[in-house]
């Protein structure tokens, strides 16, 4: 594995020492009525040993500027920011028939994009029916009638159904229906998005945020970071006498 350039060893120990000292921070922050330190959640949850581990071995690595230190920076991105990743996708997998209608119509209408009129309405279609989705329980468009007034942010869900009908609008217009399929898809992308980023900042804490932070940078460096071109000896050609 090549080596990394030097300012990479540096920032690289920062990031650490940054892990390690996450977990004594707060994870847990419901607006100061609990809170919980990355130490104590630890005892719970066992993978977040892991956390100060990655920290500690990225710490040494890099301060000792280890050809192994690309590797541990690897190692940590992959600990924690992959392992949010996951815990995001198996969200989305464990969720209903409903979203995934509305996330994969969404995906349909982008895919559309360019002369693809029957992709983008069937994409809106599925996404209005995933939305309403009279089999379930409690629907998005049930969901967000009963909660009406709880908060801006949730009430942003609402332009789910209006990116559905700009897909199916799209697929009947030929001037415009690229860009309103392209502004569907991401009316319904960006409402997801926004609820579930600004839910995470409602209840993840300070430690949280500086791990996950800190991981993608070492992540980031440890894929991307291109080690120091080598030294070419330069070449002396012999002269005749």
């Amino acid at each position: 594995m090549k080596n990394l350039p030097s300012w990479a060893y540096g920032l690289l120990s920062v990031v650490g020492v940054v892990l390690i000292g996450s977990m004594a921070l707060t994870w847990i922050d419901f607006g100061g009525l609990m809170s919980v330190r990355g130490y104590r959640l630890a005892i719970d949850n066992r993978w977040l040993l892991l956390v100060p581990s990655a920290g500690l071995a990225l710490t040494l690595a890099a301060s000792m500027r280890s050809p192994h230190t690309r590797l541990a920076a690897i190692f940590a991105g992959v600990t924690i920011a992959g392992y949010v990743l996951f815990g995001l996708a198996r969200s989305i997998i464990h969720s209903g028939l409903d979203t995934w209608l509305m996330l994969g119509g969404a995906g349909l209408m982008l895919a559309g994009v360019k002369d693809r009129s029957m992709l983008r309405a069937l994409g809106g279609a599925a996404v209005l029916v995933g939305f309403f989705a009279p089999w379930a329980d409690f629907s998005m468009f049930y969901t967000l009638r009963k909660s009406h007034g709880a908060g801006l942010t949730f009430d942003i869900l609402w332009l789910v159904p209006i990116g559905g009908l700009l897909g199916i609008i799209s697929a009947g217009s030929d001037a415009k229906g690229a860009k309103l399929a392209l502004a569907g898809g991401t009316l319904v992308y960006g409402s997801f998005l926004l609820v579930l980023g600004v839910s995470a900042w409602l209840v993840f804490g300070l430690g949280a945020w500086l791990a996950l932070a800190a991981s993608t940078v070492a992540l980031v460096i440890g894929v991307l970071a291109r080690g120091p071109a080598p030294a070419v000896e330069p070449v002396v050609k012999n002269k005749r006498s």
